[in-house]
């Protein structure tokens, strides 16, 4: 049974409509949520960067750069080296995963910023389409499809963005572990890989394969554990392989 019709995939969509935007960007502290939706520097910093780690850190990872450096500013990043924005990070209370990739990336980024758009993180989405968004994003070192997608969607759920080319038909998942967990186990997909949860997200919910990622995420983080998973208070048990006898 493929499409809208699945009940997995019908129950995962029912599911993604109660979660709240800013359970999509969890951070440590208080202060990095604010810091999050008040800073467009500080949105795009933490997302471009959201590569293998847990979200509560890499959505915290502005507030802990502005409270050494005193501020978050992209000319700063712009004119410091490789180097430099590496030790930086090497010195804060946590990190993003791939400590020589993630420099190179926050560099790149913030020189877009100030040459391409006068240090205004929010000229990269102002009066622009989502096609021209995701592509300005993906231009920057380590940002591909799925991060750019998600940033699209984020802009939408928590500044109010709104986009009239959105074609959410090209919208897909960021295969992290959490959705390929829970694809895996609700036997959507035969194998964990980021490309067998794309293509089956595109397949079960072809008019917006994307609306699966949150739901799908939310429930690997929270019930559908890679150890000790809590099935028996699982949104989804009733629709789960590992429920139905």
């Amino acid at each position: 049974m493929a499409g809208s019709q699945d009940p997995r995939v019908v129950r995962l969509l029912k599911f993604g409509k109660t979660i709240d935007p800013e359970e999509l960007v969890p951070t440590i502290e208080r202060e990095a949520s604010h810091l999050i939706r008040q800073d467009p520097f500080a949105f795009a910093l933490a997302a471009i960067l959201d590569r293998g780690t847990k979200a509560e850190i890499i959505w915290s990872l502005p507030y802990y750069l502005r409270k050494r450096l005193g501020k978050l500013d992209p000319h700063y990043f712009a004119s410091a080296s490789v180097e430099e924005i590496r030790r930086i990070l090497e010195k804060l209370p946590v990190k993003p995963r791939y400590m020589s990739d993630a420099p190179i990336t926050i560099k790149e980024f913030s020189q877009m910023v100030v040459r391409e758009f006068g240090g205004r993180t929010e000229g990269i989405w102002e009066g622009k389409s989502a096609a021209e968004v995701r592509s300005t994003f993906q231009r920057v070192y380590g940002v591909g499809p799925g991060i750019s997608s998600m940033i699209v969607l984020l802009l939408e759920k928590l500044f109010g963005v709104r986009f009239s080319d959105l074609d959410r038909r090209k919208i897909d998942i960021k295969p992290d572990v959490h959705v390929m967990r829970v694809f895996y186990r609700l036997g959507l997909i035969s194998e964990r890989t980021p490309e067998a949860a794309v293509r089956a997200a595109r397949l079960l919910n072809p008019e917006f394969p994307g609306a699966l990622d949150a739901p799908a995420w939310k429930i690997g983080r929270e019930w559908c554990t890679e150890f000790s998973p809590k099935c028996d208070s699982c949104p989804l048990k009733d629709v789960c392989p590992k429920n139905i006898k």
